[in-house]
This record gives structure tokens, sequence and C-alpha cells, in this order.
């Protein structure tokens, strides 16, 4: 990671909620990438951190030499019943200011490490079909084509398609 060799990534704490608030409203503003039309708060943001670090889901935040996070990840089960146990589904959002530095990489490998340490069979990405820049980011890192479900989700008044990526972090 060249690009941003002081880039420091962490687990996240209480006090990067509100940049996390910010990125998470910034995507649900002017993107298709959260497919969620009521910004979050700052309250919602904590009770989400504090559930899934108490669920033993990881949420890690990039932060800048200069203590700005421009980016977070995080997991949560992929749907809730036992089968699917050794199976996550994960979430990267960048700050608009800090994209193309490469900090979208540094959080996906770091929870790749997260995933492996913790036994994660199968991580999931759920990607709208023309975010072109997520589905390449994914691929590099050895996520494969999962399937495409076809006009499952509506944003500024059209029909969106969902592109599920997976890679299989570990042998049978």
């Amino acid at each position: 990671m060249a690009d941003t060799p002081a880039l420091l990534i962490r687990d996240a704490t209480d006090d990067d909620i509100p940049a996390i608030v910010e990125i998470v409203n910034h995507a649900i503003r002017n993107s298709t990438s959260m497919w969620e039309t009521q910004e979050t708060t700052l309250e919602a943001r904590l009770d989400w951190l504090h559930t899934s670090q108490a669920s033993g889901f990881p949420v890690l935040v990039a932060q800048m030499p200069d203590g700005n996070v421009a980016g977070y990840s995080s997991w949560k089960m992929f749907r809730p019943f036992s089968g699917y146990r050794h199976t996550v589904e994960h979430s990267l959002y960048i700050a608009p200011a800090y994209k193309r530095q490469g900090i979208g990489s540094a959080l996906l490998q770091a929870l790749c490490e997260r995933a492996t340490a913790a036994n994660v069979h199968v991580m999931i990405a759920g990607i709208t079909s023309t975010n072109i820049a997520s589905r390449r980011l994914h691929e590099r890192f050895g996520f494969q084509h999962g399937g495409l479900l076809p006009e499952c989700g509506t944003k500024y008044g059209r029909w969106m398609d969902l592109l599920f990526l997976y890679r299989i972090m570990s042998p049978a």
C-alpha cells in the first residue's frame, strides 16, 4: 500500500461515530451504493457499533495521519439462521475526499484477515450492479460472481440490480 504509508486501520470507537455518520449520510444522499433513503443518526450508529462489537463482528476504520477517518468496513451475519453462521456479508465505504487512494483496498485486506482469523468460511458482498469500482476492488481480492438479482431495490425513482460477489475464505 505505497500510496498511503501512514494509514492506520484499527477497530472503531465511539469517537469515530460522527465521521462514520457523515460517510453513511453522504452515501445515502448522493449514491446508489447504499440502498437507504433515510439518513442515519449518531444514536443509531452508536447502537450499531455496540451491537456489532458485542456480537464479535468487526467495525474497522481507516485513520489518516491527520486523525481524520477516511472510511470504514464491517461485517454482519449473512442471514439470521444457524446454517449461515460461517458466512458474513460485509460493507465498505470511503469518504468522498479519500476515494481512489488505496483506502478501500487497505480496509478490505484488513477485513479479509479478520475473517480468516475468525474462521469465517465465506464473505459476501452485495453491490449495486452499476458500481464498477467496487466490483473491480472485490475481484482483485479474489471475490467471484455469485449471482444477480434484477430490480430488487429502488432509489432515485429507478429499479436497481443487486450483484452478489463471494470469496471462500477457508477450505471446506
